[in-house]
């Protein structure tokens, strides 16, 4: 027992993001302790976890402790540097599992061909199916992705252009090797944009599926803040410079949303050695959910 125990932990590591109240937290934590066998993480603020003594209750958790508010990208980033498992999972406090089934999913993630990621199919607190479909699409100059509902049938596969919330379960190597969420884009929907179309272009694709399901305790709906911000340039650097013509990759400025510096020293050094499509072709070949 001890053996298989020790063989599922190296498979999978389970990070919880802290992001309502101490006691929701700990609800949290009680239910993965007792229901999933596999080492857990819990990322929070140190002030959180110093008041709360959170490390004398749990000690066999391990605890990614953040002295200010950071963004969602480098909590995953950090956590994704601090477990040591094949796969990891993010999920988040204010949410419960519903379904999750671990054979199928981690044995799809083993396949050669496996995909980048994982997101589940999301329900809100009246048990109302949300539309966590994310596909490219663009308006004008701007990336505006449609929204879509997922499939729920068992084994379903539906393509998503990037996770929603971040939620989902990664390969681990694999999201070191594309180098994780970008820390210096400052907003959270272009920090997941900008990571999902990355490994849609590298050739690593992203599925909901619909054996894994997750349910928020408080929520009704999802709100994504698209706002401009800092750093968003640098999304739209990565996913539109490089066109992709009669298979040969060619750089051209998106304009105005250009970053000239990550332009010269990533995308036309690196990025266009290694893309194997372009945002417009994902867009021409995308196959939407609802056959539109």
């Amino acid at each position: 027992m001890r053996i298989s125990s020790l063989y599922r932990q190296q498979q999978l590591s389970i990070g919880i993001l802290d992001v309502s109240s101490v006691e929701v937290l700990k609800e949290a934590v009680d239910w993965y302790v007792a229901n999933m066998n596999c080492t857990l993480h819990v990322i929070t603020l140190e002030e959180t976890f110093e008041k709360e003594g959170l490390g004398s209750l749990y000690p066999d958790v391990t605890f990614i402790c953040f002295n200010s508010l950071v963004t969602l990208g480098e909590q995953i980033n950090a956590f994704a540097s601090e477990c040591y498992a094949s796969c990891f999972l993010v999920v988040r406090s204010d949410l419960q599992i519903l379904g999750f089934e671990g054979g199928s999913l981690m044995a799809l993630m083993a396949d050669k061909s496996h995909p980048a990621m994982l997101t589940p199919v999301m329900l809100n607190q009246d048990m109302e199916l949300m539309p966590t479909i994310r596909t490219p699409y663009l308006k004008g100059r701007e990336i505006e992705p449609m929204s879509f509902m997922p499939s729920i049938e068992p084994g379903s596969l539906t393509p998503n252009l990037y996770p929603v919330m971040a939620l989902g379960l990664y390969d681990r190597a694999l999201f070191q090797r594309l180098r994780g969420y970008d820390e210096q884009i400052m907003g959270e929907f272009y920090q997941l944009l900008d990571f999902g179309v990355r490994c849609h272009l590298y050739g690593f694709p992203i599925f909901t599926c619909g054996d894994f399901a997750l349910r928020f305790l408080s929520k009704h709906s999802i709100i994504e803040d698209r706002s401009r911000c800092e750093g968003m340039e640098r999304a739209y650097t990565k996913a539109l410079s490089i066109h992709r013509i009669a298979g040969k990759n060619l750089v051209e400025k998106w304009k105005p949303y250009v970053d000239k510096e990550l332009l010269k020293s990533e995308v036309k050094t690196k990025q266009i050695i290694l893309q194997k499509t372009d945002f417009f072709t994902l867009m021409k070949e995308w196959k939407n959910p609802e056959g539109e």
